[in-house]
């Protein structure tokens, strides 16, 4: 009992104790990566590692150049017929970025920006709002790093520059917090924390995901579907939520409905979330509505999408409040939709 009480209270001190200067600033990061992003991109070798470096200004050293190792990740935006470029982690040698910007990082994921079109580049934009708009809900969250990315091409093929974002690794917001990640290919639902589950679920429901799942993975996969589950020192499993391209929120034009559950298109929501007690929904709820105004400040951020994609966005999330804000739509939508 006595652990799971110190949970809560770790997850507040972990900012102060763990920060890391890399997401200690919202503003954009412009940064230089070079590699050979043609070959990588016509490869798509999971098992490949590629040479390569960062580089960027860094506030107090100027201009910087980290050595990298780049390889590709994802599994529906992997394929080429999705998108013409590969998601990518990032790695570092953490001794070399010591006391740069990039202090304790050593392996970043790097959402690219799928196609070279202008709407993906407020697929970008958007994704990284669902990010920041967890981030408000919990601090128990993933934190990222909005970049204007130049991937100069090491093998002589084109430079481009395009919108991106760092996400934080998991492993190191689960040390922050005294968690491990949990890595068994299913999880007993018993063991989810409640309070936690039910606020992820209506979330998702927020941003119309659902393509997830809190206790099984693909087959050849780790635990969960989208979920990462952070396992507290008394066992108890806290979902954290990750990968929104194929959400209502962002809209993508490749995001396809979920099989199988009626949905029609991914901006149809559908509540796909655990039933919960009325306790552990109703803190839920009231966390969801006392973030209202600080949701609506991320959602009406033009900084990198378009005014007229902006307004789609709030009456999106609009619609969201309608439900909440009523309770026979709440509990036909909702509460009568829990598995």
């Amino acid at each position: 009992m006595l652990l799971r009480l110190l949970v809560p209270l770790l997850m507040l001190l972990s900012p102060s104790l763990f920060a890391a200067p890399l997401f200690d600033s919202h503003e954009q990061l412009a940064i230089t990566l070079s590699g050979p992003f043609e070959l990588i991109d016509i490869e798509r070798d999971k098992d490949k590692e590629y040479l390569g470096s960062l580089s960027y200004d860094d506030p107090e050293l100027g201009p910087t150049t980290l050595e990298a190792k780049f390889s590709v990740r994802g599994n529906f935006r992997l394929r080429k017929d999705i998108c013409s470029h590969a998601q990518l982690w990032v790695n570092l040698k953490k001794g070399q970025a010591k006391g740069t910007l990039f202090d304790k990082q050593n392996k970043l994921k790097l959402v690219v920006q799928c196609k070279d079109a202008d709407r993906y580049a407020e697929y970008i934009g958007r994704e990284q709002q669902a990010y920041q708009i967890f981030q408000t809900l919990s601090d128990l969250s993933l934190d990222s790093r909005m970049l204007d990315v130049t991937y100069a091409d090491s093998e002589g093929g084109e430079t481009r520059s395009q919108l991106g974002f760092f996400i934080q690794h998991q492993k190191r917001l689960a040390k922050q917090n005294d968690m491990t990640v949990y890595k068994e290919i299913r999880a007993d639902k018993s063991r989810l924390d409640a309070d936690r589950s039910a606020m992820v679920a209506l979330f998702m429901y927020l941003v119309s995901n659902t393509d997830y799942s809190f206790i099984a993975a693909p087959p050849g996969d780790t635990c969960c579907h989208n979920i990462k589950l952070l396992e507290a020192a008394d066992g108890a499993l806290y979902p954290l939520p990750y990968d929104y391209d194929s959400t209502g929120y962002v809209n993508t034009s490749y995001a396809e409905p979920a099989g199988g559950i009626g949905q029609s298109n991914v901006k149809q929501r559908m509540y796909r979330g655990y039933c919960a007690s009325d306790e552990a929904m109703a803190k839920a709820v009231d966390l969801l509505r006392s973030k209202r105004a600080a949701i609506y400040e991320i959602v009406t951020d033009t900084s990198y999408v378009s005014a007229k994609s902006m307004k789609r966005t709030k009456k999106f999330v609009d619609k969201f409040y309608d439900v909440l804000d009523d309770p026979k739509k709440f509990q036909r939508e909702i509460i009568e939709e829990c598995r």
